[in-house]
This record gives structure tokens, C-alpha cells and sequence, in this order.
């Protein structure tokens, strides 16, 4: 008995052995895999930017439409001070939605004065990291032309415990959206991005509210005919560009 004892701990040995070593070298191998994936993600980015989004590109005379105003943070953020630039001319706020906002503590509720939208909060704990909504702006638009709305002073700080800022990148935040006439066109003299007259219309060429087939027969016969230009890229011609965007606006979506 004592022999098969013996024999049976001698075949053990090895797998003991092997399996001590393989425990040893997995985990300074882990830590430095871990290690090389946290520079990565250290040295990856240096700045947080502040953007607009729109609901639409291009939108009638008494059309709504809405914008949101979004931060992608770097580093995590828990307080901001936003300030958007309103086209006041041309639009009309009819309210600011903070729904889905990540900001869960205003020190005052979002206001729009003198053609400017403030928004001023923070969150708990260290903050958020990554693209997330501040809010959405509600607008109505009431003059033909070239809406731009930017942000025109921007503070993020960090929930590090001492406020610290946090840098942003250099890019300017900006965001036009072209407004036409009840009918869809532009009346000549139509201020635009280039400060020149613009062929632009709205991809809804027959006005029904809905772009569709007919619309694209239309874009068809004009393309044909040349004898109407349907300019939805504003670059002053009609191409297989603007056939492409009257597609995807189309019921084929």
C-alpha cells in the first residue's frame, strides 16, 4: 500500500509543478496587458468637445424643428456653464427640454436672454465621461435665411475634488441650418454660408409634408429637363449628390 502511495505522488508531481508555474507567471502577465490598455486609454484623447446637433438640416418658414446641445468629456465632468448663441432673427424658441439631460442638479433651470441660452448644473458623485445630451432647445422657424447657432462660451470642471477645468479642443462649435420659404425656396438675396444667393429646397418638393415618390419624379424631370434646379447640397448645382439626398429623406427610409 505504501508503494502505490509512493508511485501514485511521484506521477503527481510534475502536473504540481506546472501548475505552480503557470499560477506565478499569469498574473505579472496580466498587469502588464492591464497596464499597456490603461496608457492607452490615458494617452487617447486630451480634450472633451462641446457640439449641436439638429433635428434637421434645412426646414420651412413656421416649421418646427429642435437642436440638442451635447458634451463628449475625456475626463469625467461634474459641472458645466454653457452658453448658446440663438439666431433670433430667424428662429423662435418655444422651450428647452432637459429630460434626458445627464445634468441632475441645476443651480438655475435652463432660460433663454437677449438671444442667448444658458445652461448651469452639475451631477453627483465624480461626474460623467463620454457623449451625453445637456439639453434640447425647441424652436419654431420664422425668417428665410441661415440659421447659425453656436456656442459661445463653454466651462466644464472636473469632479476631481477641486474643480479643476477641463480643456477643450480648439474646434469652433457651430451649427447652421438653412431656413426656406413657406413654398420651399429661397428668395434671392437669402443670406448663406457662402453669403451667396442659394438654390436650396427642401427635399418635400410638391409641399405635402411628406417626401415622396412624387417628389422624386419630380427631382427626375427637372435633372432631365434642366429646366428647375433642386439644389439640396447648396453647392449651386443639381448632381447625383442631391438625388442621393432626396432618397434617403424619402418613404424608402
Amino acid at each position: 500500500m505504501t508503494r502505490l502511495v509512493s508511485v501514485v505522488q511521484r506521477w503527481l508531481v510534475p502536473y504540481r509543478y506546472r501548475r505552480t508555474r503557470t499560477v506565478r507567471y499569469a498574473f505579472p502577465a496580466m498587469v502588464l496587458v492591464g497596464a499597456v490598455l490603461g496608457a492607452a486609454v490615458l494617452t487617447s484623447d486630451t480634450t472633451s468637445d462641446i457640439f449641436i446637433e439638429s433635428s434637421k438640416d434645412a426646414v420651412r418658414a413656421g416649421e418646427p424643428f429642435s437642436i440638442d446641445i451635447l458634451v463628449d468629456a475625456h475626463a469625467p465632468v461634474n459641472a458645466i456653464d454653457i452658453k448658446v448663441a440663438l439666431p433670433s432673427e430667424y428662429v423662435e424658441v418655444v422651450g428647452i427640454n432637459t429630460g434626458e439631460s445627464v445634468i441632475t442638479l441645476w443651480t438655475e433651470e435652463p432660460y433663454i436672454e437677449n438671444g442667448t441660452a444658458y445652461f448651469r448644473g452639475g451631477t453627483f458623485r465624480k461626474g460623467f465621461v463620454g457623449q451625453h445630451k445637456i439639453a434640447s432647445i425647441n424652436l419654431v422657424a420664422n425668417e428665410s435665411g441661415l440659421a447659425e447657432f453656436t456656442v459661445s462660451e463653454v466651462l466644464l470642471l472636473a469632479g476631481d475634488g477641486s474643480g479643476s477645468e477641463i480643456s477643450l479642443s480648439d474646434s469652433s462649435t457651430s451649427k447652421d441650418i438653412y431656413i426656406a420659404l413657406a413654398d420651399g425656396t429661397f428668395p434671392e438675396g437669402a443670406r448663406t454660408l457662402e453669403g451667396e444667393v442659394s438654390l436650396m429646397i427642401v427635399t418635400d418638393i410638391d409641399g405635402d409634408g411628406d417626401v415622396s415618390l412624387r417628389d422624386i419624379s419630380r427631382f427626375m424631370a427637372a435633372w432631365r429637363d434642366q429646366n428647375t434646379v433642386y439644389d439640396f447640397s447648396g453647392d449651386g448645382k443639381m448632381t447625383f449628390r442631391d438625388f442621393a439626398i432626396i432618397l434617403s429623406d424619402s418613404f424608402f427610409k
